[in-house]
């Protein structure tokens, strides 16, 4: 029988529980710490979605990602957006990607970037044409 070499479940994410910062490295906000983060930023934009004004499912979007040198503590690079807004910021580009620019003081501008797509490349001779020319 063959044995899964990852964890899955609750014990895939045992620091979750304990207390331990959600990511190693910079430093991150305890689980308690982004509950209270969470809900300034919430109740900074009124409960709605700071892009589309809607009030579902909301969420913290990092507008500089942690990765990149953002800060789960710099409330003012924190934004409030609904789920389709949220996923909205990560999609293609062909698509239209929702751009978030952070002015301070929990001011943001959003703006859908969208490149044309590229023409597909027109295909080429195929082996049954190679020898041919355009008199036979």
């Amino acid at each position: 029988m063959l044995r899964r070499r990852t964890r899955q479940g609750l014990s895939a994410s045992p620091g979750l529980r304990a207390g331990v910062p959600r990511v190693r490295g910079r430093r991150a906000a305890s689980w308690a710490e982004w509950v209270s983060i969470r809900e300034q930023v919430l109740a900074r934009a009124g409960w709605r979605c700071q892009a589309c004004r809607v009030r579902r499912r909301l969420d913290v979007h990092h507008v500089v990602k942690r990765s990149q040198g953002g800060s789960d503590f710099d409330l003012d690079q924190l934004v409030a957006l609904c789920r389709w807004c949220h996923d909205q910021t990560d999609a293609p580009y062909e698509r239209g990607r929702l751009v978030v620019t952070a002015l301070g003081a929990g001011e943001f501008t959003f703006e859908v970037v969208q490149r044309a797509v590229r023409e597909p490349l027109k295909p080429g001779p195929t082996f049954a044409d190679v020898g041919k020319n355009e008199c036979d």
